[in-house]
């Protein structure tokens, strides 16, 4: 990638028919998030169907336990000190640095960099729970990011495969300085998730191509769909490895102070013995992961067409301490073809059907 002097701002887009193609590389400017050194070479991730041993399946572990889980529960339980206090946790990695230490504030010549930005209303956060109570149990920041996509029933999220667990809730383009009682697009609990039952989760395995997935929302309180709300995006069957993307998303509060989204455009290419796309781009933490990768977007609408999201390979990122440079650089998002597709039509209709072993198609 050839370097550039200054940052290419985003521009709104007029309202027309037209839409932007991204192929913007965004460089370094006081709005970067917060990265350092020169990124070495990537080493080859090991290749195989065989699932790490740490990892599990998310059969059996993706019910959101909505039962007696409430609007009312989620206010009671998401207090503005329970989200200041909360968990952060991040994309999995052997000798994590400690939280909260950002690294230094330097970009990476020639490579695209990850800027704030206010965000897009179809985009957000999801906040999770854990325990048998849902008024108490384990608090966890928000850990992945998530997007509105089209669906008949107005009510549907993609995120990735390894986020889909839990008591969830999705704030689209989430404020940190407001209550969740006060966010500008309101709140949404996620009622069911849908998972392709042979992904295992943070795999390093072929079934890493698997890591997306949907939930489906319950309306917010005042009664609304999410669709009818923020919009929707559309599902695109992802064209080929090199494309020009945009990927956005929320990294962990630990190494994002502001807690605002971050956007990169940058040019993808293949991960090798996989069917994933390889983004490198500096100041992609933990957090991002689920977040979508635009082909193509309208700024103004807040929406887009969606090729790829983060996750695949050990959770979207290379398996190296959170120390390690190319930890927050080089960002993987699963390819969307014909499963793919199959899980977004059984989750619009409710079904959760066995599609069998997973099997890397020839591409």
């Amino acid at each position: 990638m050839s370097s550039m002097s200054s940052m290419i701002p985003f521009r709104s887009r007029p309202r027309s028919p037209l839409r932007l193609r991204l192929g913007l590389a965004l460089a370094a400017s006081g709005t970067l998030l917060l990265t350092g050194g020169t990124a070495p070479a990537e080493a080859a991730p090991p290749p195989g169907d065989a699932p790490d041993a740490t990892a599990s399946r998310t059969r059996g572990e993706t019910a959101p336990d909505g039962e007696g889980w409430s609007d009312a529960d989620v206010l009671g339980f998401w207090t503005p000190g329970r989200i200041a206090s909360a968990t952060d946790p991040a994309r999995p990695g052997p000798d994590d640095a400690p939280g909260g230490t950002p690294g230094p504030p330097a970009a990476v010549p020639g490579m695209p960099s990850a800027e704030h930005f206010p965000g897009i209303a179809s985009v957000g956060v999801l906040f999770t729970s854990a325990g048998p109570d849902p008024t108490t149990g384990e608090m966890r920041a928000h850990k992945c990011s998530a997007s509105v996509v089209e669906s008949d029933g107005r009510s549907l999220i993609l995120t990735a495969g390894h986020c889909a667990r839990g008591r969830a809730v999705f704030v689209p383009q989430y404020r940190s300085r407001r209550a969740l009682g006060d966010q500008p697009y309101g709140f949404y609990r996620v009622t069911d998730w849908y998972v392709d039952d042979q992904y295992v989760r943070n795999s390093k395995g072929a079934v890493s191509d698997l890591d997306y997935s949907f939930g489906r929302l319950a309306p917010s309180p005042d009664g609304r769909d999410a669709q009818d709300v923020v919009g929707a995006n559309h599902l695109v069957r992802t064209p080929g490895y090199r494309q020009d993307v945009t990927m956005l998303g929320y990294p962990r509060v630990g190494r994002n102070p502001a807690d605002l989204p971050v956007r990169c455009a940058a040019r993808s290419g293949r991960l090798s013995g996989f069917q994933q796309m390889r983004v490198e781009c500096a100041g992609m933490w933990g957090g991002v992961s689920g977040g979508p990768w635009f082909s193509d977007v309208d700024w103004d609408a807040g929406t887009g067409e969606i090729i790829g999201n983060v996750g695949g390979y050990n959770g979207g990122g290379m398996d190296v301490p959170e120390s390690d440079p190319r930890y927050n650089r080089i960002t993987y998002s699963p390819v969307y073809g014909d499963r793919f597709f199959r899980l977004y039509a059984d989750a619009q209709n409710g079904r959760r059907p066995h599609y069998g072993p997973y099997r890397q198609p020839k591409r």
